[in-house]
């Protein structure tokens, strides 16, 4: 089975700031009281509003997916699970995308750094390496996220999926701002030992 990695455009927005410097005028993010940055990678800013709005998929510069409306009943349409869609309360025709689906990635054989782990809130100051990305399974939904987190700060966020039946049905959608990459090395069938399969 084929899996791809799902990338959106950028939408020229933050949702709670940057990566080490917070919005001072959303008072309530989630914050680790040890490592000082925001806890809940899916916390929706009640002001936020998208500002390139051309998209049906974009991402943020710190880290979230958002989906149009045509994105979202797209989606509920062709019954494809795996993702939640939270509204945006100031920007009701978009949404941040939840993913309720998560498939393992292979960070040894990626190798995936890892640096600085919070024992407080369970987060790496700084996780890199996730292209191309290596996963240990294949997806159990239409449409998923890696268990892995990666980014810095305040801007981490997990790397979408998607399988070959969905991706051929959002591109017969004709929405825009979807980018698919090939998962070129996963362990849907055995690694080969040294060189030979």
């Amino acid at each position: 089975m084929t899996a791809y990695t799902l990338h959106a455009c950028d939408n020229a927005s933050n949702m709670c700031g940057s990566s080490d410097r917070l919005f001072q005028e959303v008072t309530d993010i989630p914050i680790c009281s040890v490592c000082g940055y925001k806890t809940d990678l899916y916390f929706v800013n009640p002001s936020f509003c998208v500002k390139r709005r051309v998209y049906d998929l974009s991402s943020t510069y710190d880290g979230y997916y958002v989906a149009s409306l045509k994105f979202k009943e797209a989606c509920q349409r062709l019954q494809l699970k795996g993702f939640e869609f939270i509204a945006l309360p100031s920007d009701p025709e978009f949404f941040v995308i939840k993913p309720t689906s998560l498939t393992s990635f292979d960070s040894v054989a990626r190798k995936t750094r890892f640096e600085s782990f919070c024992v407080e809130c369970g987060f790496h100051k700084a996780v890199a390496g996730a292209t191309p990305a290596f996963l240990l399974k294949e997806p159990e939904s239409d449409l998923s996220a890696t268990d892995v987190v990666f980014g810095s700060g305040n801007s981490r966020s997990r790397m979408l999926i998607v399988t070959e039946s969905a991706k051929m049905l959002l591109i017969a959608e004709k929405l825009t701002g979807l980018e698919f990459e090939a998962i070129t090395y996963n362990l849907f069938k055995p690694t080969p030992k040294n060189g030979v399969a």
